[in-house]
């Protein structure tokens, strides 16, 4: 995890999670970030960290975030949409949004969150599995009307299929733990990201 130690600009109303008033972004939202030259990078030293580490981090698939969910990630930012960790709600009671950042968006300062006393929520990441069919991201419509505090119910859940169609059973049962929300499933391969869903039909009883 990542704290922002200074934020600028409207995107931090749709990107990191707030606790106790201050906003975390996983590892993914980080790279996506520092890829387009949202934000400046730092370590616990205020040293400036080259993109080249957080790729080896990617690599290193202990933060709850594979490569091929990040191809998703940027895929799915760079056509607009809104997108949150699944099961790691935006915000909590206690936190507070600070809905006041205007202006351009410039380079933004941020640390190593296990340093800032994240330990607690980057272990919730490290929790997760990221070798089966599961849920990995909530995916909200373009929406400039966003909160964090209300998000509302996702357009739909992404999952990934580690490379196999998941089973009927496997899809039943992510339904029941999205509560019902549309689920689509992810398969990226050498860098193409490809979508796909599948709906219940009834056949016809042949005579």
């Amino acid at each position: 995890m990542a704290e922002v130690v200074e934020r600028k600009g409207k995107m931090w109303t749709t990107t990191g999670i707030v606790r106790n008033g201050k906003i975390y972004c996983c590892i993914e939202e980080t790279l996506f970030l520092a890829e387009i030259g949202a934000l400046h990078l730092l370590d616990e030293n205020d040293t400036p960290l080259p993109l080249k580490d957080i790729y080896a981090k990617m690599q290193e698939k202990k933060h709850g975030c594979s490569w091929e969910s990040f191809e998703a990630y940027k895929h799915l930012k760079a056509l607009g949409y809104v997108i949150g960790r699944h099961g790691i709600p935006w915000t909590l009671k206690t936190a507070k949004v600070d809905s006041s950042a205007q202006g351009s968006t410039k380079m933004n300062n941020i640390v190593d969150g296990e340093s800032r006393g994240s330990f607690i929520i980057t272990e919730m990441f490290r929790c997760l599995d990221i070798n089966e069919v599961q849920p990995v991201f909530d995916v909200y419509p373009p929406n400039s009307n966003f909160k964090k505090s209300s998000p509302g119910t996702p357009c739909f859940v992404l999952c990934f299929t580690s490379g196999r169609p998941p089973s009927k059973q496997e899809i039943e049962e992510l339904g029941r733990c999205c509560g019902g929300c549309p689920l689509k499933f992810c398969n990226v391969d050498h860098g193409r990201v490809s979508f796909f869903s599948f709906n219940r039909v009834e056949l016809p009883v042949l005579p």
